[in-house]
């Protein structure tokens, strides 16, 4: 996979996803940001995974695991409003890029409720490759699938 930077005019500013999920908004936050069942929705079968992190506002977030190869996704927590609006940065070991604020990509979740149902709204911005685009859209459209397939499940 070629990571190298690209002229930013072939790179889309985002990718976003919606979902209803068939379950309050409590449970929603709280699958989403625990790091046992982050290491599920995240990983899933495929590889393993472990989350590290406080969740609090400028802290670090470190997701560890291996999918072929071992990597290590830093980033920091940019939002952390319980049952509203989770986000943070993303920057992964796999993409050899420096670690500097233009290598970083933002992920954002934005819950809404709906009586017994959840609104999740996902967004992902700032890409500093094509590459890395592709990569992570391919990887968030799939994960969102699963993450509803997990809270939904009994």
């Amino acid at each position: 996979m070629n990571l190298s930077l690209n002229d930013a005019s072939d790179i889309p500013g985002h990718f976003s996803e919606e979902v209803v999920l068939e379950r309050p908004v409590s449970v929603v936050w709280e699958h989403l940001v625990r790091p046992q069942s982050m290491r599920e929705w995240l990983g899933g079968d495929d590889y393993a995974v472990e989350v590290d992190t406080t969740w609090a506002l400028g802290s670090a977030i470190v997701v560890r695991g291996v999918h072929h190869l071992p990597f290590e996704n830093r980033g920091v927590v940019l939002a952390f409003r319980p049952c509203k609006e989770l986000s943070f940065t993303h920057l992964s070991s796999l993409s050899r890029l420096p670690d500097q604020s233009s290598s970083y990509t933002k992920l954002s979740f934005v819950l809404d409720a709906d009586g017994d149902q959840t609104i999740l709204k996902f967004k992902a911005s700032g890409f500093p490759t094509t590459a890395i685009y592709r990569h992570l859209r391919f990887y968030w459209m799939g994960t969102i699938g699963a993450f509803k397939k997990y809270v939904e499940s009994p």
